[in-house]
């Protein structure tokens, strides 16, 4: 299983790392293709190089980036999964300005990877759970955590099959808090 340790991102950094929140690092015609839509907000990027190391059960054998974005509609959240298989070309500055009635989404939050066995609370990714895997579980109570859903005191889980993991379809992806 890995885990996941975060830290609000400090002076020169590479934007095209993993990350929570701030401006996303993407292929910028996801803006003008209708893949991304003006009410989506940027949840996280992962690279999946910084983690393939801890991947000790071989569950992704990708290269290149997953993305979350969020809808929000109503007090629920609705996810916005994308896989770009390249290395992205365009950082897109204040990309979630507009959204600070959901806390503050713009500041940046840089990501470690590490080994852990532990997924009954904290912030994981790909925990596989037999036909269905946890593609994130997030716990904002997490030391170092970004605001966002602090105050429900629960985890947010972004779940999907494992076929469709295998066959890059994100358009399955489910989102819950509990």
């Amino acid at each position: 299983m890995i885990g996941i340790k975060v830290e609000k991102a400090h002076g020169e950094y590479d934007p095209g790392t993993s990350k929570f929140f701030g401006s996303p690092t993407m292929p910028e015609e996801w803006l003008s293709d209708g893949t991304i839509g003006d009410e989506d907000f940027f949840f996280c990027q992962f690279k999946l190089s910084e983690f393939k190391s801890y991947d000790n059960k071989n569950i992704i054998d990708l290269k290149g980036f997953i993305y979350i974005f969020l809808t929000e509609s109503n007090g629920n959240f609705i996810p916005n999964v994308r896989y770009c298989e390249t290395e992205p070309d365009t950082l897109i500055d204040d990309f979630n300005a507009g959204f600070e009635f959901l806390g503050d989404v713009e500041t940046e939050f840089s990501i470690d990877f590490f080994d852990t066995d532990n997924a009954e609370d904290g912030t994981r990714i790909f925990v596989n759970n037999g036909e269905e895997i946890t593609l994130l579980q997030y716990d904002p109570l997490d030391d170092g955590m970004p605001e966002f859903l602090a105050d429900t005191e629960k985890i947010a889980y972004f779940k999907m099959n494992v076929a469709d993991l295998k066959n890059l379809d994100f358009s399955k992806v489910s989102f819950e808090i509990k």
